[in-house]
């Protein structure tokens, strides 16, 4: 860090500013890559904080920093304001990464990644990243059916947003809470937070305000606001639908969202857009299933949906063969879980 001919360009700080200025220099030091690996966590760009990491450490432990990367146990011979940096950096990596599974482990170690990383992230003073390992502690407690201590998280993080004007996670937040509302049956509460995501849009098109809307239209269809319920299942739709064809990604989202319209249509007797909807929905996880075999769950529940709508509209030999491909593609999961496990 900073060595010139020998002698560091802190040591000749030192001389030149004296004792108090030198340690405000240095503060504004560490306060600048502190701010430039939070904003660099925040974006999950981790290769960038590493790599930005290492060149500003001090010389003598950037190996070590660097070994950290594939052994954790380098992290314990640092000290101070560098060991801190580098823990946070690990954890919020673990937390991002065991966010995206759904596994019993890949949760615990989620929730412990995460809460480290906000007890560190408070410490130093790192604002951004705070309230993104708070929203993956509370998604992965209420998926661990621990939503007391879900709610708790996720209203704390809330809090921090609301105070530091961070709409972005804001969003995410209220997400998070309407869901977890939904889910325990509490849907005044629900609504409430899911009508304080709506009014944080603006012109954003994202997949984060197409879940709002998404959610919106099930708290809705739950209260009986069934016009507005199909609305926002409509608005969603054409979002996802706009995002898919840039983000792939996105496709299994808007799977599970025609799905969903495809049986709100069915209970309202709205029978040809239902059968649209389910047909769509099935057509994408099909195409994922080619992808990865996990996804055959989803193709298997939309042909007993589609199943129960054509037997419904009285189209029995219709329902017949959905029903009996959905037990067949239930057959082969249960065949594939067999193989795999022995």
């Amino acid at each position: 860090m900073f060595e010139s001919h020998g002698v560091s360009i802190t040591e000749k700080f030192k001389i030149f500013l004296g004792a108090k200025s030198f340690l405000a220099f240095v503060a504004i030091f560490f306060m600048d890559i502190l701010k430039k690996i939070d904003e660099l966590i925040a974006e999950e760009r981790f290769a960038e904080a590493f790599n930005l990491l290492i060149s500003e450490a001090p010389e003598d432990l950037r190996q070590r920093i660097e070994k950290s990367m594939v052994d954790p146990e380098e992290i314990k011979a640092l000290e101070g304001f560098w060991k801190d940096l580098t823990l946070l950096l690990h954890f919020a990596y673990s937390s991002f990464t065991h966010a995206r599974e759904s596994d019993n482990q890949s949760l615990v170690s989620c929730v412990v990644a995460s809460i480290s990383a906000v007890k560190i992230a408070k410490k130093l003073g790192a604002t951004k990243i705070t309230p993104k390992m708070m929203i993956n502690a509370g998604r992965c407690l209420n998926m661990m059916k621990m939503k007391d201590r879900a709610e708790r998280m996720l209203l704390e993080a809330e809090k921090i947003c609301i105070e530091s004007g961070n709409e972005k996670e804001l969003l995410r937040v209220y997400n998070e809470l309407s869901s977890l509302y939904y889910e325990d049956g509490r849907y005044s509460e629900a609504k409430e937070k899911i009508d304080s995501a709506l009014k944080l849009f603006g012109q954003r098109k994202d997949s984060e305000v197409a879940m709002s809307l998404s959610i919106a239209a099930e708290i809705y269809a739950k209260l009986g606001e069934f016009e507005k319920a199909e609305e926002f299942y409509i608005r969603a739709k054409e979002m996802l639908e706009e995002i898919a064809n840039v983000e792939r990604s996105s496709k299994f989202d808007l799977g599970i969202l025609l799905s969903n319209y495809g049986i709100f249509c069915k209970k309202l007797g709205k029978y040809e857009v239902a059968e649209k909807m389910l047909l769509e929905s099935l057509k994408i996880f099909e195409e994922l299933e080619k992808l990865d075999f996990t996804f055959s769950q989803f193709v298997a529940t939309n042909l007993r949906h589609l199943g129960d709508l054509y037997r419904e509209m009285k189209r029995f030999k219709d329902a017949e063969k959905f029903y009996s491909m959905s037990r067949e593609k239930f057959r082969e999961i249960q065949r594939n879980w067999e193989k795999s496990a022995s």
